[in-house]
């Protein structure tokens, strides 16, 4: 299977990008394998947070030139093309946090999964970058526009136009990852980072995790609205009352997403 998927830890689905022979690049069959595991993931009441990451010292080197960008050519001209790769450029797939456990290459499409994510960290060994414009084309499942939202505008345009990567640490300095960590360190860090999520109150986080994604689209003011909104819905919540009720209690809450 060139798609890996298993419930990893209580909590906390792990999804794995697994062509290593080809760098993690994703061909027709392993965006279709892409697409079912986010479904299996968010269909699972035990699953409240996903890592996803890539096998052996490679996240994902971006679409396979012969393979894939010949199918989008060919499903653009039947005007079948959804605009998304492996399910998850465009909209959402799941309500539940995805972190980007980069290991290594993060090329192209490989970086656009990256962006989608909603928590990216590193090893000292990843890469990040942008080069379809070096191939006679551009980052088209969300690259150029993600990436001038996440870094300053002009860090972004000299990543899309030049097609250069970056290393780790630059990506850190920019704020394209929130942590970069020892090599064998790095799946640790993400399950815990997971971990922790997923102890968290559900709703909260869903509610939450719903504002973080809109707020870059949103007038701060629209983003105030949604935001109070969602706290009044909280405040009502059975979860709520067992924060409350644990916080007073001086024990760990027992949250059930109600």
């Amino acid at each position: 299977m060139t798609v890996l998927r298993e419930l990893i830890r209580p909590g906390v689905a792990l999804i794995t990008i697994n062509r290593p022979e080809k760098f993690n690049c994703i061909d027709p069959a392993t965006d279709a394998l892409m697409r079912k595991a986010w479904a299996w993931a968010e269909q699972r009441e035990d699953v409240r947070c996903i890592v996803l990451t890539g096998t052996n010292g490679s996240f994902c080197a971006g679409g396979d030139i012969e393979r894939l960008l010949p199918d989008i050519r060919d499903r653009s001209q039947l005007n079948d093309d959804d605009g998304t790769f492996c399910g998850l450029t465009r909209v959402y797939p799941t309500r539940k946090p995805i972190i980007a456990a980069v290991n290594g290459l993060a090329f192209g499409g490989g970086l656009e999964l990256a962006l989608a994510s909603d928590i990216r960290i590193a090893n000292t060994k990843a890469r990040f970058g942008l080069p379809e414009v070096q191939i006679g084309v551009l980052a088209g499942a969300g690259g150029a526009s993600r990436l001038p939202r996440f870094v300053a505008p002009a860090v972004a345009a000299e990543m899309l136009l030049t097609g250069d990567p970056i290393d780790a640490a630059t990506a850190l300095r920019i704020g394209l990852v929130s942590r970069v960590v020892e090599v064998d360190a790095l799946l640790d860090t993400a399950l815990k980072i997971a971990g922790r999520i997923a102890a968290n109150a559900p709703l909260a986080i869903a509610k939450t995790l719903d504002l973080i994604r809109k707020s870059r689209s949103l007038s701060l003011a629209e983003s105030f609205d949604i935001e109070r909104a969602g706290l009044r819905d909280l405040l009502s919540s059975a979860d709520a009352a067992e924060g409350f009720a644990a916080f007073a209690a001086k024990r760990a809450p027992q949250f059930k997403g109600r």
